[in-house]
């Protein structure tokens, strides 16, 4: 296995990518910038620089202009993949003090909308959803409810001043909502390993009350899931975690879709 690290032991060419980020915000939103909030894996102590991405919430205290999210939108485009995957979301301090549920972002870059993001940059009529608009989105329920188990402040107040405590239920419902509808084949062939591991994942919520990260989600999922099923946790974390190109059978890897959404459902 290789090593996992936690934000202390980052190599300098990471850290230093999440000062450019944590920098084009100062630049770009100016005296709106509240704070910036490093969770996923790295908060977690669980980072592999080989498959993990870079995971940020932004804290603003106002709208933002579309023109302010278009230059932080290049910027992100430039920072991403060097070294490290980025994927970042923005909301307003209105919408996380007092906590509203199931959330509200004003701004959105990940891999999955960069090619979209960049079609908008270069063309003013291009529509793109993360951009031109405010949105709800229940996945920063769970940003901030890691955020204040073992988050990472990378400019601003500590996150206790603030973010609000979300609940557990909200925060079972932030993460199990649209469940039936799961999909380990989301976005990119690449993540298929990552996405058994969170569906897991959302199931060990469940059962142990505590976020785990992908890698004690996967030792999770071993010990509690059907016999005949254990394989394929295990072949998703040396995928994942060690870059094995090792087979998951698709009849296998929908029982155990089917069984997780099940105990999720009980």
């Amino acid at each position: 296995m290789n090593y996992l690290l936690s934000y202390e032991a980052l190599p300098p060419e990471i850290k230093a990518q999440l000062t450019r980020i944590t920098e084009s915000w100062k630049t770009h939103a100016g005296e709106s910038l509240v704070g910036v909030y490093l969770h996923g894996s790295v908060a977690l102590g669980a980072f592999q620089p080989a498959s993990g991405d870079l995971d940020v919430l932004v804290v603003v205290k106002d709208a933002l202009t579309i023109e302010t999210k278009l230059k932080i939108a290049q910027d992100l485009l430039e920072i991403d993949g060097s070294p490290c995957p980025v994927e970042l979301s923005a909301v307003k301090l209105c919408d996380v003090q007092p906590w509203r549920t199931p959330g509200n972002c004003v701004f959105h870059y990940s891999d999955f909308w960069s090619e979209r993001i960049e079609q908008r940059l270069h063309d003013p009529d291009f529509n793109c959803y993360v951009l031109d608009r405010e949105f709800p989105d229940a996945d920063v329920t769970s940003y901030i409810k890691l955020i204040l188990q073992c988050g990472v402040t990378l400019y601003g107040p500590p996150s206790k001043e603030i973010f609000s405590e979300i609940s557990d239920e909200d925060f079972w419902q932030g993460i199990s909502a649209d469940v039936e509808n799961y999909d380990f084949h989301s976005y990119k062939p690449c993540y298929l390993a990552s996405n058994v591991l969170i569906l897991g994942r959302i199931l060990s919520f469940k059962k142990e009350r505590r976020i785990l990260s992908k890698y004690e989600a996967g030792l999770w999922m071993i010990e509690n899931v059907p016999q005949s099923l254990k394989y394929l946790p295990e072949r998703a974390m040396k995928i994942w975690f060690e870059g094995e190109a090792l087979d998951l059978p698709e009849g296998d890897l929908e029982k155990l879709r089917k069984y997780l959404i099940a105990e999720i459902r009980k």
